[in-house]
């Protein structure tokens, strides 16, 4: 009985926020997995698919530009859903990408025991709002009590340091 209470106390004992610098080391892994993933799917983007359309285009359009870059966006489009695909699967699978493994840090939902797909899919809308507003909210981190970022405030989430057995 004595040991279920001490599991009971530890299970309710805060878990540590994870730092600005910790998060942003295991961002940049992310992101340099995630580039080597789109790099692999950029040459069917760019010469499979936007190529021949831009070709086509200009044969048989009077605005070849505005459909090329129409096409460009599709492109640019496929690279945030594979983007997408990488964060949120890992974080609904693990509640961690390889770059939080790494650093020891995991997501967490405010309430429940693991990280549910909506809100997977709100904290990568607050990676895509960050990354439009040129990752200045990303610094709210640095200042806020509970270390949430702009996407962990959409997702009512936190990063926590995964406690060593």
């Amino acid at each position: 009985m004595g040991n279920g209470l001490r599991m009971e106390q530890q299970q309710q004992k805060p878990s540590e926020y994870a730092s600005f610098w910790t998060r942003s080391v295991g961002w940049l892994i992310d992101a340099l997995i995630v580039a080597i993933i789109q790099s692999a799917f950029a040459p069917v983007i760019s010469f499979g698919f936007i190529q021949p359309w831009y070709w086509w285009t200009n044969q048989f359009s009077n605005e070849p530009d505005v459909l090329a870059f129409w096409f460009l966006g599709t492109g640019i489009l496929l690279l945030i859903l594979i983007a997408g695909a990488y964060f949120v699967g890992f974080w609904v699978w693990r509640g961690q990408t390889p770059g939080k493994m790494a650093m020891g840090i995991k997501i967490v939902p405010a309430k429940g025991p693991s990280v549910t797909a909506e809100q997977a899919l709100l904290r990568y809308l607050g990676y895509i709002v960050c990354s439009v507003l040129l990752f200045i909210p990303y610094l709210w981190v640095a200042i806020d009590s509970r270390k949430q970022g702009l996407q962990d405030k959409f997702a009512n989430t936190q990063v926590v340091k995964v406690p060593h057995d």
